[in-house]
């Protein structure tokens, strides 16, 4: 058929916005949250080799830094199974990068079909609201749940969450975020220290459900980020995941609350995880909750209200890196520092920060690392983190009781991931370790802490845990995954009325204490895992089924078991949980 002249410009006008939405697709620059499936995916990949300049130490990442992996993935689809690729295209449509039907419940310009009540029990995708053009694009999604538990001892709980999340790009430079959702316990003890929801670590680190024991809990995050070639800023509260390794994240990790933070950043090149090589040098400032004061300024957890004293207290973070398709190495320092402004020494964003530490009268927490990823054969990937809190050169060693010296405080961890080609497994071995006295500060209020909570990894100071996991992707976005965990702990001592009585360095909070004199009241001399010790081991089978678009079920088992000589908290021998939710991802 002889094309006209209207038809050829509609032809025309057509490719052109295709391409416009191409470039809009590929550079939405806001953050996709560390719960999503697609992490999980995309480590898995990682170790097949699949990925040149691509990191994972350093979560949540862009959006389109996740649409550029996964069209890398694509293109090496033969080293993914049938399962796999099945999740892929899963993935690949969520993001847009193959073509799906869209349903939402108030139309715009670019999108009207209704999600009521026809398309509700489809494959489509769903939103509130969604619009995009060439210049921005802006997704709407319900959060909705209900959550069932049970756990020995004749716990139950029944909780129910509701919420949303906006978020999109604005010209391809500018990304937001916002989610907010409120929990309601309707079944469940919620009263006391050892209450069976307060052994949910995401509940427990919630100040107001801690403290309050309420019926409702409130969460929140946000985040605005600029991105331009190879700059990027960004400000925001979100959870975040720093460090390599596998389930342990050995510098920040979510066992407290979402820290605020403002970062800049540059990356060379600007975004292709196909690259050979990469750098990324990041600066990221931490706005932290200190621990609450009384009214005699004496530092008390349990105070809260209209009249409550918080400390100023912050964070500085500087982390180099150089990428290849051998893997990651980073170099990497931070300093906590509290009870004052913003200092301007540790806000300039390229610096020595121990050193600037030292020169401010060394009344800051520094600490300084190293971590790697490693691929030395296909499907096999190693990753690790090690963190030098503190050292004193003249006592490395052991004295010849064969004690070591308290203030040579380390932590590492250390783990390897098979991800064979072409089979929808991988099995991951790791193991953490962190030396009494570490994270902790003399000033209680420069612990590596966030609202009292360790921040720097899961694993408290005179412990380690070693844990083995293997995950199978089926084929669709939530893999099975069975975890044996086996930690041991030396605690501290308390009385009654937990007050302490013999410090071995087993808890955040305390560091060596000292009289009037300045003469240590403490050993200075410490043993591995001496004190009240706590062995844990626990093992846990979960995974999800999504049954249709943005409708999922998740369910969890733990099975655990806990040696302990003085009994300090409660964690139920068996447990299970089943979540119905209806949410995006």
């Amino acid at each position: 058929m002889k094309s006209t002249p209207l038809g050829t410009l509609f032809i025309v006008l057509v490719c052109l916005l295709g391409l416009a939405a191409a470039h809009n697709l590929t550079a939405q620059v806001e953050h996709v949250p560390v719960a999503h499936p697609v992490y999980d995916f995309l480590i898995h990949a990682e170790a097949r080799g699949v990925f040149s300049n691509f990191s994972s130490t350093a979560l949540p990442l862009q959006r389109k830094e996740i649409i550029a992996a996964l069209e890398v993935m694509r293109r090496h689809d033969t080293l993914l199974s049938g399962a796999e690729q099945s999740t892929l295209a899963g993935f690949e449509r969520e993001f847009r990068l193959l073509p799906t039907a869209r349903a939402v419940v108030f139309s715009t310009p670019s999108d009207s079909a209704q999600l009521f009540f026809s398309r509700l029990l489809t494959n489509d995708e769903k939103f509130l609201a969604f619009y995009t053009s060439t210049s921005i694009t802006v997704t709407v999604t319900p959060l909705l749940s209900v959550d069932v538990r049970a756990a020995s001892g004749n716990n139950r709980a029944l909780l129910g969450t509701y919420g949303g999340r906006i978020f999109g790009t604005i010209d391809s430079a500018l990304g937001f975020f916002l989610q907010g959702s409120s929990t309601g316990v309707f079944v469940g003890n919620t009263e006391g220290d050892s209450a069976f929801l307060k052994q949910d670590p995401q509940l427990f680190k919630n100040p107001t459900f801690r403290l309050y024991n309420p019926r409702f809990i409130n969460f929140a995050e946000s985040h605005v980020r600029f991105d331009h070639r190879w700059f990027y800023a960004g400000v925001g509260r979100e959870t975040r995941l720093i460090g390599s390794g596998y389930m342990t994240r050995g510098i920040m990790s979510d066992n407290s609350i979402s820290a605020d933070a403002f970062m800049l950043g540059a990356r060379f090149p600007e975004n292709n995880p196909a690259s050979e090589t990469g750098f990324e040098y990041r600066f990221t400032h931490f706005s932290l909750l200190a621990e609450p004061l009384d009214l005699n300024g004496n530092i008390n957890p349990r105070s809260a209200g209209a009249e409550t004293v918080v400390p100023s207290k912050f964070m500085a973070y500087h982390r180099a890196a150089v990428r290849g398709a051998w893997g990651e190495a980073g170099i990497w320092e931070s300093v906590v520092y509290s009870n004052r402004g913003l200092e301007l020494a540790y806000m300039t964003p390229f610096s020595f920060l121990k050193g600037t530490s030292d020169n401010l009268r060394d009344r800051d927490n520094a600490a300084l690392g190293v971590d790697a990823t490693l691929r030395p054969l296909a499907g096999v990937q190693i990753k690790g983190t090690f963190m030098l809190d503190d050292v004193e050169f003249g006592r490395l060693g052991a004295d010849t009781n064969g004690r070591y010296w308290w203030q040579n405080k380390i932590a590492w961890n250390l783990g390897v991931m098979l991800s064979s080609s072409g089979i929808p497994l991988d099995a991951t071995l790791e193991y953490a370790m962190v030396t009494p006295y570490t994270y902790t500060h003399f000033s209680r209020q420069n612990a590596m802490t966030q609202d009292g909570i360790l921040l720097a990894g899961n694993l408290p100071p005179n412990s380690d845990e070693i844990k083995a996991q293997v995950r199978y992707f089926w084929g669709g976005r939530y893999p099975l995954s069975l975890t044996a965990a086996y930690r041991r702990h030396g605690r501290n001592a308390y009385d009654a009325q937990r007050r302490l009585q013999t410090n071995v360095g087993g808890d955040v909070l305390y560091t060596i204490r000292r009289d009037s004199a300045f003469n240590p009241i403490d050993r200075t001399t410490v043993v591995f895992l001496e004190g009240d010790r706590e062995d844990r081991f626990t093992l846990t089978l979960a995974g999800g089924l999504e049954l249709i678009r943005h409708v999922n079920l998740q369910f969890l088992y733990r099975y655990a078991k806990v040696s302990t000589v003085q009994t300090l908290s409660v964690l139920p021998e068996h447990y299970i949980g089943f979540t119905l939710r209806f949410e995006d991802f």
